[in-house]
């Protein structure tokens, strides 16, 4: 028996096999979206979605989003995507503010309703806005998911949401995720 043409096969499989393992692992890098571009097709959402007016000019407070693992925590994902937010809304005819309120915008009163706390509404009566964005954002294995939300201050009522996700690519990884513990 000739072991040849079966040495022969068995290289050029493996040859084989080998390029297409290189194929898969180039076609599983995820790429980036532009977040920039993301953003502003959120807003353009959240403005053409809105349940009640939202006149031109009124103040629209912007808070940092969040991680919804750790609501105490707003990695560089949550601020660049909060200053986007701010850009879009601006650019759209809206009065911009940025303002650190408390991670934990609502909470409970006794009746187990969530509201601002009377400190946090006190600050937005004091500024004259209308209108508060807040949001959350959740790292997953292949995507950022994102969930924003409009309140009108006056009647803590939700006028106004949005839900997206984008691709964990080298850029939305970096700013998502923690970094790791240095050894």
């Amino acid at each position: 028996m000739n072991k040849k043409p079966i040495i022969v096969s068995s290289l050029l499989a493996l040859t084989l096999l080998g390029g297409c393992s290189s194929y898969y692992r180039y076609q599983s890098e995820v790429k980036d979206d532009d977040l920039v571009e993301v953003s502003y097709e959120a807003v353009e959402q959240l403005l053409q979605h809105l349940k009640q007016p939202l006149p031109k000019g009124n103040l629209v407070v912007i808070n940092s989003l969040v991680n919804v693992g750790d609501l105490g925590q707003s990695m560089p994902f949550g601020r660049i995507v909060s200053d986007q937010i701010s850009s879009a809304i601006h650019r759209s005819g809206y009065r911009v503010m940025g303002m650190e309120l408390p991670t934990e915008i609502f909470s409970k009163n006794e009746a187990g309703i969530l509201e601002l706390p009377e400190k946090t509404k006190q600050a937005l009566d004091n500024v004259h806005a209308d209108a508060l964005v807040i949001g959350t954002y959740a790292a997953g294995r292949k995507n950022v998911y994102v969930s924003l939300r409009i309140v009108d201050i006056a009647n803590q009522n939700i006028i106004s949401t949005t839900d997206y996700s984008i691709p964990m690519g080298p850029d939305a990884r970096v700013m998502a995720l923690p970094p790791e513990p240095k050894q």
